[in-house]
């Protein structure tokens, strides 16, 4: 384990990364930090101060961290960005005369150069020529962390046997050893998750003792998704991350709503540090295909299996729009404007992303209508309503032809991959029995009712008349008991209610008017915990990752509000 966190450290940059990790390390050794790195603001050399016990002589210590990126040679020792004396010499005449409170004056000193390399050998001289002409004992010292020391202490605190057992550990490490196998289902690092977060009992919350051990858990599992983000990097596949980044802020979710822990500051901050992570990750994906989304074909090349295609295309569509929606969600949240800005991006990539992949207007699943709609609703905020119209009239036209003069390739309502197997290869089951059930269809039509799209409305009325009279439309709807389940598992398997039939043969007036009545036989967003707590983006995660279906509130509400297309 200390092997797999020196190799991480090593990876990790100055900005945003070693120093988000630190605090946390700090925490953990009972070292409280009261100052953090912050962007644009002078530091006077020190990125984060902390006051605690001296691991080594006890004494209660101010400890002042200059933080550096990668190894600590000679070259960086006073030239460049990197260079780490002209930040020591900041801290010993500017930091310490002006910065130190009162109250922290009287404390033994101790500054510290934080990096997640080494200290290389051509460097030493001048690292303890510098110590021996500033340190003074018991008043000012320094001292250098670096990979190996930073592991020790990670290892110590943070993967310790409290919260992370060995059994775990190993786990862990199988996470990492497989992540390069696309066929790994990472049920081992969810398995740590479940016994976590979903399974244990940390009993009374309102004991500071109980909430120190979740904060402890929080951080731990921070760590490891981080972990697994950079090893993912270094596989150059993102999937891995995004997958165990969304799974961690459910789950961990899923325990604050247990405990009802909403305002407790110390855990939201350390939850937050957790859907940080997750925004990171996500950044990261969004600029890693961000070329692709303009190429033909450029996330599956032209000699792609059918089937395999689909599921890629799809999954790829979910991860995209949901990157987009993250940052809009964020953006309503802070509105910065870059944030705004970065979604329109995505809404660009997706658009591109849909043109030039044409198995996203043949579906090959019936639930790949939860991506669908995830794009539909980002691109319906930037007001696309033409680009959505063509893309459902396409995608109608298609599953019709599809069904009816190639009797494959349309979405089969199980979901099954040994059924697409058999209908698409094998040609060895009736596909009546496959398309019995339908809600991407009638999903389709209520986007088109809320976005007035009246004339595709119209022809999705006349393929289902004409081509699948015989196909049962259905819409899941949340209920009261949705959001014990939906930050853990598909959360349709377990509660809420189908609207079964969907009568599409009805007029759009009539249709409207069916959306309204139905509002009073399921829920209001503010019965889903994280949209009353201003996260209204998870249950649209949960739909990705657990295949939990698309919500009907996140289009119907705008319509039974009486709001304008595009609010």
């Amino acid at each position: 384990m200390r092997l797999i966190i020196r190799e991480y450290l090593a990876l990790l940059k100055e900005s945003k990364e070693l120093d988000r990790l630190l605090p946390d390390l700090l925490l953990s050794m009972s070292i409280p930090p009261i100052s953090h790195a912050q962007i644009g603001v002078r530091q006077a050399g020190v990125d984060v101060a902390a006051v605690g016990k001296d691991p080594g002589t006890g004494k209660k210590t101010l400890f002042l961290f200059v933080i550096k990126q990668g190894d600590m040679g000679r070259s960086d020792w006073n030239n460049g960005q990197q260079a780490v004396r002209p930040s020591l010499d900041e801290v010993k005449d500017v930091y310490l005369n002006n910065n130190v409170s009162p109250i922290h004056i009287k404390l033994p000193k101790k500054v510290i150069v934080c990096t997640g390399g080494d200290l290389k050998q051509d460097c030493q001289q001048d690292w303890t020529g510098y110590i021996k002409s500033n340190e003074k004992k018991g008043i000012l010292e320094f001292d250098f962390w670096g990979g190996s020391e930073l592991s020790v202490f990670i290892e110590k605190y943070l993967f310790n046997e409290n919260a992370l057992p060995s059994e775990f550990q190993s786990k862990f490490r199988k996470t990492l050893s497989l992540l390069s196998d696309s066929d790994y289902d990472f049920s081992d690092y969810y398995s740590i998750l479940d016994e976590l977060l979903l399974k244990r009992d940390y009993g009374d919350v309102t004991k500071v003792s109980v909430q120190n051990k979740i904060l402890k858990s929080f951080r731990t599992i921070n760590l490891c998704q981080n972990i697994i983000f950079f090893w993912s990097k270094n596989e150059d596949n993102l999937r891995p991350a995004i997958c165990c980044s969304e799974r961690t802020v459910l789950n961990a979710w899923d325990l604050i709503r247990r405990y009802e822990v909403y305002d407790n500051k110390k855990i939201s901050s350390a939850y937050l540090d957790i859907y940080g992570s997750l925004i990171i990750v996500y950044n990261s994906y969004a600029m890693k295909v961000k070329n692709h989304c303009y190429l033909k074909n450029g996330f599956s090349g032209s000699n792609y299996d059918y089937i395999l295609e689909c599921a890629l295309v799809f999954e790829n569509l979910g991860f995209l729009s949901t990157s987009g929606l993250l940052f809009l969600s964020q953006y309503m949240l802070n509105k910065e404007e870059g944030l705004l800005d970065t979604s329109k991006v995505i809404v660009d990539m997706v658009k591109n992303y849909i043109i030039n992949q044409k198995s996203t207007y043949s579906p090959c699943y019936d639930g790949n209508i939860i991506d669908i709609s995830e794009a539909i609703y980002l691109l319906h905020f930037f007001q696309e309503y033409e680009f959505i119209d063509n893309w459902i009239k396409e995608m109608i036209n298609s599953i019709a032809f599809a069904y009816t003069r190639m009797n494959k390739y349309f979405p089969i309502h199980s979901d099954n991959f040994d059924d697409i197997v058999d209908l698409n290869c094998a040609e060895s089951v009736d596909k009546k029995k496959l398309f019995e059930l339908s809600t991407l269809i009638p999903i389709l039509s209520q986007w088109c009712v809320l976005l007035n799209l009246d004339d595709t409305y119209l022809l999705i009325q006349k393929v289902v008349s004409e081509h699948f009279p015989d196909c049962t439309m259905q819409i899941w709807y949340p209920d009261e008991e949705t959001d014990s389940y939906i930050y853990n598992s598909n959360a349709s398997h377990e509660s809420g209610n189908t609207e079964a039939p969907v009568d599409l043969s009805i007029s759009i007036d009539e249709m409207k008017e069916r959306i309204h009545l139905v509002q009073d036989k399921t829920i209001t967003p503010d019965k889903l915990s994280s949209c009353k707590n201003g996260l209204a983006i998870f249950p649209i995660i949960s739909s990705r990752h657990f295949r939990t279906p698309f919500l009907p509130l996140y289009w119907q509400s705008n319509f039974v509000d009486g709001s304008d297309k595009g609010s």
